[in-house]
C-alpha cells in the first residue's frame, strides 16, 4: 500500500462522513417536499447523485484510484451537454441537499483526479531514481565508463561520419600538398609512445582520450538532467500534498467534517486545490528553477481560484461545481496526459541505453563464433554423450547404493525384519565351538587316566562345567608339566594336544568377544541404520542445494538483498531529512516533502517485500506518521523508530 493511497483512503472517508450529514439533512427535506409536485423528480435527482458518488468512492484500500477515463465519463453525468436535455441537475434547483451532493460528488472527483496525478508523478519519480543510480554506478569506476564508451562507440563513429566536416580553400598549401598518411600516423604514435614510457597516462593526447572524456561528459549530463527531473518532480509531490486539502493531509485534528456548515470553507479548499492541480501541470514542464516554482504556483493559484465561486442572492449557483468538473476533464484529459507525455519523453532521452546497445558486443562475438562452436561440438558429440551418461550412470548408482538401500535397510530395522539384522557370525558358531572344546578337554584327561573309575560320571560333568565357565587347570597343568620335558612331550603328543585345546578356547574367548559386540550392534541397529544413511542424504542435499541455488530462485541470497535494500531505503530517508537547510520554521521545503515521499514508498516497497503480519502493518503505521508529521525534528524521532524498531530485519 501505497503512501498516496492512504492520504486518498483518508479524505474519502472524511467525504462519507459528509455524506452522511447532507443524507440526515435529506429525510427533513423529503419531508418539505412530501406534499409538492415534484416529489419524484426531487428524488430521482438525489438518488442519481448518490449512484455518481457511490461510484467515485475508494474502490480497494490497496487500489483507492479510479482510471481517469472513468473518472471523467462519471463527472460528464452530473451535467448536461449543451445539447443534451437531461442530466442530473437539468432543472435550476436551489435545493441545499442537491447542491451539496454536487460539490460532495466534484470533491470526490477532485481527491480521485489528485490520486491519479500523485500516482503518476510518484512512478515518474522512481524510474527516474532507478535512473540516477544507473548512471552514479557508471561514474563510480573508470572501468564501467570505458565499458559504457566500447558500448556506444558505433554510435559515436556514425555521428562523426555523418557529421559535415568544414570546406577547406582548394588554394591552401594543405590542399595543394596533402600530408601523407604515415606521416599523421608518426605525428599520433609518438606522443602515444612518449606518455606510456614515462608512466605519465594523464598526459595523452585529446584525441586519444576524447571518446572516453566525452562519454564520461555525456554521463554527467545525462544525471544531472535526470535529478533536476527529478527534483522537478518531487517539487510537484511535496506542493500537491501540503497544499490541497490542506486540513486532511497534515491535520487529523481538522477535517472537512467540520467544514459542513461553513460552506465557503469547503468549496475555496475544491476550487483552490483543482486550480492548484491545473497550474503545476501547466508550469512545471517549462520551468527550469525550484527556488520560486512553489510560491508562483501558489501565488497564481490564489488569484485564480476565486473566480470559480459565484453568488447569486446570497445563495451559491450551480454553476461553480460544473466549471470545476470542466477543469478536472481538462486536466485528466489534455494537461496530464501532456505532461507525462513530455516526462517520458525526456526520461526516453537520459536514460540508460537499451538493451541491444549494451549487448551488441558480446551478441556479435557469439553470432560470429556460432559456426565454430557448432563445429566443435558436432565432432565432440560422441565425447560428450558419454560424459553425460557415465553423469547420469554414477548418479544412479549412487542414490541406489548410499541412498535408496540404506533407507530400505533402515525401515527393516524398525520393522525388526530378520533380513536387515546386523550380524558378525552364524548363531550356532559358538555353541559348537564350545561343545567341541569340552570334548577336547574331557577326552585329554580321560586319555591320561586322571580320574578315578567310580568317579568317572562326576568328573566328566565337572570338568564340563568348568570348561563352560572357562576353566582349563587339569590342561594347563598337563601343559605345564610336559614343558619340563618338551622333547617327550612332543613325542608322546601330550604337548601338542594341549596347545591345541589353548587354540582353541582362545577362539571360543574371541567368539564370546564377538558375540558381545554382536549383541552391542543389535541392540544398536536404528543408531548404525541412520549413520549409514547420513553420508548419502548429507552428498545429496549439498547437490540439490547448489543446483537449487545455480537455477533457483536463490532464496537466501534474495533475503540478504532485501535487508540491504531496506537498510539503504531507511538511510536515504535520513539523508533526505539531515541534507537540506529546514525553513525557521523546521518545516521542509516542498522539493524535500517531495522527496521525503517518495523515499517513504521505497521503503513501504522494500518493506512489503520482507515483512508480513502485525509486523508490515506497523511499518505501514509508522511510515504514515513520518509523512503526516510536519517537524524535522519529530520525523528524525520517527527515522530512529524505525531504525530500532525494525534492526532485526536489517542486520
Amino acid at each position: 500500500m501505497s503512501v498516496i493511497n492512504d492520504d486518498i483512503c483518508r479524505l474519502d472517508t472524511q467525504l462519507d462522513q459528509i455524506k452522511q450529514e447532507i443524507n440526515d439533512l435529506h429525510f427533513t427535506s423529503l419531508e418539505t417536499h412530501k406534499h409538492t409536485h415534484d416529489l419524484n423528480a426531487y428524488t430521482k435527482h438525489i438518488s442519481d447523485l448518490e449512484n455518481v458518488i457511490s461510484s467515485l468512492s475508494v474502490p480497494s484500500k490497496f487500489r483507492p484510484m479510479l482510471p481517469a477515463e472513468h473518472i471523467v465519463k462519471l463527472t460528464l453525468k452530473l451535467f448536461r451537454s449543451p445539447g443534451d436535455s437531461h442530466g442530473l441537475l437539468s432543472d435550476a434547483s436551489t435545493d441545499r441537499e442537491l447542491e451539496e451532493l454536487t460539490w460532495l460528488a466534484v470533491t470526490k472527483a477532485t481527491v480521485q483526479t489528485l490520486g491519479v496525478i500523485l500516482r503518476s508523478l510518484l512512478d515518474r519519480s522512481l524510474l527516474l531514481s532507478d535512473e540516477i543510480s544507473y548512471w552514479d554506478t557508471i561514474l563510480g569506476s573508470y572501468w564501467h565508463i570505458g565499458v559504457y564508451t566500447l558500448q556506444t562507440l558505433p554510435f559515436r563513429l556514425w555521428r562523426r561520419l555523418a557529421k559535415p566536416r568544414p570546406s577547406r580553400n582548394d588554394s591552401g598549401a594543405e590542399a595543394r600538398f596533402p600530408t601523407p598518411a604515415s606521416v599523421r600516423w608518426t605525428h599520433f604514435y609518438e606522443p602515444i609512445q612518449r606518455c606510456f614510457f614515462a608512466g605519465n597516462l594523464h598526459a595523452l593526447p585529446a584525441n586519444v582520450l576524447s571518446p572516453f572524456v566525452a562519454a564520461r561528459s555525456e554521463i554527467r549530463r545525462k544525471r544531472e538532467r535526470l535529478k533536476l527531473m527529478k527534483d522537478l518532480n518531487a517539487h510537484g509531490i511535496g506542493l500537491l500534498m501540503r497544499e490541497c486539502f490542506p486540513a486532511q493531509a497534515n491535520d487529523d485534528n481538522c477535517n472537512l467534517t467540520r467544514c459542513i456548515s461553513a460552506d465557503d470553507y469547503w468549496r475555496k479548499t475544491v476550487c483552490r486545490s483543482v486550480t492548484l492541480m491545473e497550474i503545476f501541470l501547466q508550469k512545471l514542464p517549462s520551468d527550469s528553477g525550484l527556488l520560486d516554482l512553489g510560491e508562483d504556483i501558489l501565488s497564481a493559484a490564489n488569484k485564480e481560484f476565486a473566480c470559480l465561486q459565484t453568488e447569486s442572492d446570497g445563495k451559491h449557483s450551480i454553476q461553480a461545481p460544473e466549471l470545476v468538473a470542466k477543469q478536472l476533464q481538462d486536466i485528466l484529459l489534455r494537461l496530464l496526459p501532456a505532461h507525462n507525455t513530455l516526462v517520458l519523453a525526456n526520461i526516453d532521452k537520459h536514460r540508460r541505453p537499451s538493451r541491444l546497445v549494451r549487448y551488441w558486443l558480446p551478441l556479435s562475438m557469439l553470432l560470429l563464433t556460432a559456426s565454430t562452436s557448432f563445429k566443435v561440438l558436432k565432432n565432440r558429440r560422441h565425447q560428450l554423450i558419454r560424459w553425460v551418461a557415465s553423469a547420469v550412470e554414477t548418479t544412479v548408482e549412487f542414490w541406489s547404493n548410499w541412498v535408496f538401500d540404506p533407507i530400505q535397510r533402515l525401515i527393516g530395522t524398525i520393522r525388526h525384519d530378520e533380513k536387515s539384522e546386523i550380524a558378525l557370525m552364524s548363531k550356532n558358531s559358538l555353541e559348537a565351538d564350545r561343545a567341541s572344546l569340552e570334548r577336547m578337554v574331557v577326552d585329554f584327561i580321560l586319555d591320561r587316566g586322571e580320574p578315578k573309575p567310580e568317579d568317572h560320571v562326576l568328573d566328566i560333568s565337572s570338568i564340563t562345567n568348568k570348561v563352560r565357565e572357562g576353566d582349563l587347570t587339569p590342561v594347563l597343568r598337563a601343559y605345564e608339566k610336559d614343558l619340563r620335558t618338551p622333547f617327550v612331550g612332543t613325542v608322546r603328543g601330550d604337548l601338542v594336544r594341549a596347545l591345541l585345546i589353548q587354540i582353541q578356547k582362545t577362539k571360543v574367548d574371541v567368539e564370546i568377544a564377538i558375540g558381545g559386540i554382536d549383541a552391542l550392534l543389535k541392540s544398536q541397529e536404528l543408531v548404525f541404520g541412520f549413520v549409514g544413511l547420513t553420508p548419502g542424504i548429507l552428498v545429496s542435499y549439498a547437490s540439490l542445494r547448489w543446483f537449487w541455488g545455480l537455477f533457483g530462485n536463490r532464496k537466501g541470497l534474495r533475503m540478504g538483498r532485501r535487508q540491504d535494500d531496506l537498510r539503504h531505503a531507511l538511510r536515504a530517508a535520513h539523508r533526505t531529512l539531515i541534507s537540506p537547510t529546514p525553513a525557521p520554521t523546521d518545516v521542509l521545503a516542498y522539493r524535500d516533502h517531495g522527496l521525503l515521499i517518495c523515499d517513504a514508498e521505497v521503503l513501504l516497497q522494500k518493506a512489503e517485500a520482507l515483512l508480513s503480519g502485525a509486523e508490515l502493518r506497523a511499518f505501514r503505521e509508522d511510515v504514515a506518521d513520518l509523512i503526516n508529521q510536519k517537524m524535522v525534528v519529530r520525523q528524525l524521532e520517527i527515522v530512529g523508530r524505525l531504525g530500532w524498531a525494525y534492526s532485526k530485519w536489517m542486520q
